[in-house]
C-alpha cells in the first residue's frame, strides 16, 4: 500500500493534534515536530495555521454533505432516523476540533464564521426534512410544523453542543474527549424521539438506543 504523500500525512497529523491538544494549543511547531519534519517543509505546503483549520474544515464539509443533500423522499423508518444521527456523530468525533474550539476558529479564520452558520443551517434543515418524512409516514406523532422545528432545532442543540457541555458536566480538561462520550450524545439525542412515537417504534428505538449505553 502506498503511503500517503506528505501533504496528507500534515493533515492527518493536525487533526490528530488539534483533537487532543485544542485547536489553540497545537502549533505549526508541533505538528512538524510530530511528523518530523522541518518547519520550512510543513510552510511549503501549508504556509500557516490559519490554512490547515479552513483546509481541516472543508474536509468536514464535504464529509457532511452526504447527509445534508438528502431530500427524505421515500418511505423512511426508524433506522433513518438513528442511522443519520449515528453519521453526524461519528463525523463530529472524528472532527471534534471544529466543535469543541469553534470560537477559536472562527476568531482565527473569519472567513469560516459564514461557512459555519452555513454548516448548523443544512444540518438543522436536513433534520426538518427528515422529521417530517417520519410525520408524514404516521412514524413521529407530530404533526405540527413548530413542533417539528422545536425537536429538530433540541437536537441540532446536542448533536453540536454536546462536546462542551460533557466536558463541564464531567469537569474534563483535556480537549480531547472520548469516543463514549459521543455514545452518551447520541443516546440522548435519540432520547428526544421517545414520547413522540407509538409503542412499537418507542420499543424499537430502546433497543437501537442501548447499543449507546
Amino acid at each position: 500500500m502506498a503511503r500517503p504523500g506528505t501533504k496528507q500525512r500534515i493533515l492527518a497529523t493536525t487533526l490528530a493534534l488539534f483533537n487532543q491538544l485544542g485547536t489553540p494549543n497545537a502549533s505549526t511547531n508541533h505538528i512538524a515536530l510530530e511528523l518530523d519534519i522541518s518547519p520550512g517543509n510543513l510552510y511549503y505546503h501549508y504556509p500557516n495555521k490559519e490554512q490547515l483549520i479552513e483546509t481541516l474544515f472543508c474536509q468536514y464539509e464535504q464529509a457532511l454533505q452526504p447527509l445534508t443533500s438528502q431530500a427524505f423522499t421515500e418511505e423512511l423508518s426508524i433506522e433513518d432516523i438513528w442511522f443519520f444521527l449515528h453519521l453526524n456523530f461519528e463525523l463530529a468525533l472524528e472532527y471534534r476540533f471544529i466543535y469543541q474550539d469553534s470560537d477559536y476558529i472562527t476568531s482565527k479564520c473569519p472567513s469560516l464564521a459564514a461557512k459555519f452558520q452555513h454548516l448548523l443551517t443544512a444540518l438543522y434543515q436536513s433534520l426538518l426534512r427528515l422529521l417530517t418524512a417520519l410525520s408524514s409516514t404516521g412514524i413521529l406523532l407530530v404533526t405540527a410544523d413548530d413542533m417539528i422545528e422545536d425537536i429538530s432545532l433540541n437536537m441540532l442543540l446536542i448533536c453540536t453542543q454536546w462536546i462542551h457541555f460533557k466536558k463541564h458536566l464531567s469537569g474534563i480538561s483535556e480537549a480531547n474527549i472520548a469516543s463514549d462520550h459521543f455514545n452518551q450524545g447520541i443516546y440522548q439525542v435519540l432520547s428526544l424521539l421517545l414520547p413522540y412515537l407509538d409503542q412499537a417504534h418507542r420499543e424499537h428505538l430502546q433497543h437501537l438506543r442501548e447499543a449507546y449505553q
